[in-house]
């Protein structure tokens, strides 16, 4: 494993199928996908995610390559909110899908991913950015300067509940 030979590219919509597994791998690997039948149903709303906002750079992405071959991936939102004290650009950023194949883990991968991320929004003039972290991946936030808030609340309304 020579990280000289790491290359970090913007993703596009022939990475799809690696998105998609990544995307699946990270939500397994946090336990919260729950069956097959999920899986399938989850792996299929990726895969119409991506090949719907890819390609409109609505959702953007880059990976870590070894020999052409996808070992990481990352993700990127951007959207508008209306001006905030600080923020007057009302752009703000979330930064997801961050995974590393486990055997690439600890090699800095995920760091140069991420400063990839935060030179594209330095340039866009993005101020604000914020991500979900998991243990596993909070020292790699940390070190770039993320701080930990727990001011943040969420709410998940069920489909049944709008009768």
């Amino acid at each position: 494993m020579n990280i000289k030979m790491i290359q970090i590219r913007r993703a596009n919509i022939n990475d799809l199928n690696s998105l998609v597994l990544f995307r699946i791998a990270l939500f397994k690997e946090m336990e919260l996908l729950d069956g097959k039948r999920e899986e399938q149903s989850f792996q299929r709303a990726c895969e119409q995610f991506f090949k719907q906002f890819i390609p409109k750079e609505e959702f953007l992405s880059w990976v870590a390559e070894n020999n052409g071959i996808i070992i990481a991936t990352s993700g990127l939102v951007i959207f508008q909110k209306p001006p905030s004290p600080g923020n007057n650009s009302r752009k703000e950023a979330y930064i997801m899908n961050m995974y590393t194949l486990p055997e690439w883990r600890k090699k800095g991968i995920a760091s140069k991913l991420l400063k990839e991320i935060l030179d594209f929004l330095r340039k866009k003039e993005i101020t604000v950015i914020s991500l979900h972290t998991t243990e596993i991946g909070r020292n790699t936030y940390e070190e770039i300067g993320f701080i930990l808030t727990n001011n943040e609340m969420k709410l998940s309304i069920k489909k049944e509940s709008f009768g």
